[in-house]
């Protein structure tokens, strides 16, 4: 949900550095040698990393007083009244020791086993069900009606303080301790070490025991234990220097591919799913995996009835890693590449210069679904309590054929569907409304033009202003723009060339829908520069610089050339540094980029 208050952290809420191998949590220790100028032992604390979302809580008195989500770790998002429901968040802390002010800093997470349960309920109920740990914590949080954290099993770790000045206490362990005198659960599988062979064993520990804990872990957070320390070390650019973060592999498993599916999208490609014997997977049970396409089941040599290794790395879809030949039975069935849309029979079309199979038939069911689906979705129309399921809904009682039929939609009609009522139907109605005036950019994205993703339509929006001018567009003129290449310039004119696309469009207009223009900026701090960003970013996130060097009136590029003007450089910033600095480009840091953006 939109509408929280914002407030300052009392410091920043930064993010760390990632290692990634035993190797450079070894070359860290040795760069803090040489930071401090000294060798001597010095003691590590090993936090394991709760896969939730932070919250900061600020007490007063003992008395908690505001929950701050990290928001973009300058200001949180004022979260109070969700905070004070879960039930191991302390509202006032226990002592007399407590500092007047603290700000408390860890995670909210939830038990695998809470997880499953709560998602096999919603399946049950036929309700929304959530693709990880993490996405359920942070959904649950940010909803404007404090009843639904409530409902939820919703817990907290307490790992950190951002009291200006550094921890009030002399270590790591001594700041944990003093939490759980005073109300606050810490992780307890945290454990210290001496020196670097300790911190690596007792990562490969954790690692080894991840899939028996109750919660889901993403890595482990390695600190310098003592808090003078800690404050000599200081900060690099815009990390911890005294902190990594080291992440876990991704997890794997085996199991059996017990048949492929094929599945049509919104543009016509037809892509084959593996379904799976269930399998327990980084905290989920997992019964289909990606395929992505004909070439990666030539790839793979796949047959039904493979048994299969499997990954499941940044939570995202499961994806077959390698087929295991070795454990294969003889009774294996080659996969069946089909020559006709599964949905609805037309033949199937293969571009000889790509590797995707396409239904031509733009009224396919299926085809219809997914672009209605991904018309009301977040980064297009935004059109809340429109999702997939309503949207079948809507299909099965024949009130929608396309997008322009959204904006008919009746309320006695929207009110007699199973499990809707009057009240549902009222709430799309306002959505639809306020759809009608979304920005041309997204609107543009809702379309679905194939090549055409939500930068690209920045760009279209920002150059043409109305969807008339772009429909009026040739090729050249779209590929005059930058970053606008010929396959996304032919699949913008033949999109607006179709007969059923501009049909549609005409009665959209008819309907009431009039995009916002996105106005092309100037006289902003980027104004008509390209700017390329390298290296990691702290404070923010890529996607949401590029949307500052947008709005300051920049455009973000991919690569340094002689077109460029200006390079943000963060932490680990390689070759386009390097190239940046051989062209005499002017190269700035995060914090700079962010001061010239008013941020």
């Amino acid at each position: 949900a939109e509408g929280f208050e914002r407030h300052s952290h009392p410091t920043p809420m930064v993010s760390l550095d990632n290692v990634t191998t035993a190797e450079d949590v070894r070359d860290w220790i040795d760069g803090l040698d040489r930071f401090l100028q000294s060798d001597a032992p010095r003691r590590y604390c090993l936090e394991p990393k709760i896969d939730g979302m932070g919250l900061e809580l600020l007490y007063e008195e003992g008395r908690l007083v505001r929950g701050l989500t990290r928001g973009d770790g300058t200001q949180g998002e004022d979260i109070t009244l969700n905070a004070r429901t879960i039930r191991a968040i302390p509202l006032r802390l226990k002592g007399e020791a407590v500092p007047p002010f603290l700000a408390v800093r860890g995670e909210v997470y939830v038990r695998k086993a809470d997880f499953v349960a709560f998602n096999d309920a919603a399946r049950e109920a036929d309700e929304r069900t959530f693709a990880n740990p993490r996405n359920f914590a942070a959904g649950s949080l940010r909803q404007l009606d404090s009843s639904i954290p409530a409902s939820r099993p919703l817990r907290y770790f307490a790992y950190a303080v951002g009291n200006e000045g550094g921890p009030p206490y002399p270590s790591q362990e001594a700041l944990l301790e003093a939490f759980r005198a005073a109300g606050l659960p810490t992780i307890p599988e945290t454990r210290f070490a001496d020196d670097a062979d300790a911190v690596i064993a007792a990562y490969e520990a954790l690692s080894a025991a991840r899939e028996d804990l109750p919660y889901e872990l993403d890595g482990v957070v390695v600190k310098v234990d003592d808090v003078d320390l800690q404050r000599r070390l200081g900060m690099r650019s815009r990390s911890p220097r005294w902190a990594v973060a080291w992440k876990f592999p991704a997890q794997r498993a085996t199991t059996v591919v017990r048949d492929v599916d094929w599945n049509v999208g919104r543009t016509g490609a037809v892509t084959p799913r593996a379904i799976l014997e269930p399998t327990p997977l980084a905290g989920v049970t997992v019964s289909h995996a990606t395929l992505h396409n004909i070439d990666e089941l030539g790839r793979l040599g796949l047959r039904i009835g493979d048994p299969v290794e499997i990954e499941r790395a940044g939570d995202v879809i499961p994806k077959v890693i390698r087929v295991l030949e070795d454990a294969r039975t003889g009774d294996e069935v080659p996969i069946e590449v089909p020559t006709a849309c599964p949905v609805c029979n037309t033949p199937l079309e293969r571009d000889p210069e790509r590797v995707v199979m396409r239904c031509s038939n733009f009224a396919c069911g299926a085809q219809v679904h997914a672009r209605l689906v991904h018309f009301a979705s977040k980064h297009a129309l935004d059109i809340r309590g429109l999702g997939e399921k309503q949207v079948r809904q809507l299909l099965d009682a024949e009130l929608v054929r396309d997008a322009a039929d959204l904006f008919k939609l009746e309320l006695d009609d929207l009110a007699a569907l199973e499990r809707w009522g009057r009240k549902s139907a009222e709430n799309l109605r306002a959505q639809l409304e306020m759809a009608k005036t979304r920005s041309l950019d997204r609107v543009l994205v809702g379309l679905g033009i194939r090549e055409v993703g939500e930068r690209g339509a920045r760009i279209l929006a920002r150059a043409f202003g109305s969807l008339d001018a772009i429909a009026a567009a040739d090729t050249d003129q779209l590929v005059e723009l930058h970053e606008v290449g010929e396959a996304m310039a032919e699949a913008v004119v033949a999109w607006f060339g179709e007969s059923h696309n501009r049909e549609m469009l005409a009665r959209l207009v008819a309907a009431g829908l009039e995009p916002e223009p996105l106005e092309a900026i100037q006289g902003g701090a980027f104004d008509g520069l390209t700017v390329v960003l390298t290296g990691k970013l702290e404070a923010i996130s890529r996607k949401e610089a590029q949307g500052l060097v947008e709005k300051a009136g920049g455009r973000p590029a991919s690569s340094v050339s002689k077109k460029t003007q200006l390079v943000v450089a963060g932490p680990g910033a390689g070759s386009k540094l390097k190239k940046a600095q051989e062209l005499g480009i002017e190269v700035i840091d995060e914090a700079e980029f962010l001061r010239r953006v008013g941020r």
